[in-house]
């Protein structure tokens, strides 16, 4: 199981890129800090038409939820998933169904199941 404290190291190996975003996550292994540096450079990288970068953003987030402990898994739901709907809405048609297309199963049940209950 992988916890709060290996996910930021793990995201940095994986994604180089937004290391230095990540220090500050790391400092206080504050895991929903980490998530949400994830969530917005997926964000920028759809808004920037980098689906490939989304794409392995989506499989790197698939991979720490699988692995995760409970903590790290609904930080994954409370964060990641839940940034999906301003992710959708930062696109148009066409990308969205690109972005939706990389999201992975597991991911994508659990944004459904989010708007359904938000919709109650």
């Amino acid at each position: 199981m992988m916890n709060q404290y290996e996910v930021p190291v793990f995201i940095a190996d994986k994604l180089p890129e937004i290391r230095s975003d990540l220090k500050l996550a790391l400092q206080g292994g504050n895991i929903y800090k980490s998530i949400q540096v994830l969530a917005d450079f997926t964000r920028r990288k759809a808004v920037e038409h980098n689906f490939t970068m989304v794409k392995k953003c989506m499989k790197l987030v698939d991979r720490i939820y699988e692995k995760g402990n409970q903590g790290v898994r609904l930080a994954v739901e409370n964060v990641f998933v839940f940034s999906f709907s301003s992710l959708m809405g930062s696109c148009n048609i066409l990308e969205c169904r690109i972005v939706q297309s990389y999201m992975p199963v597991r991911l994508y049940t659990l944004y459904v199941q989010q708007v359904l209950r938000s919709n109650n």
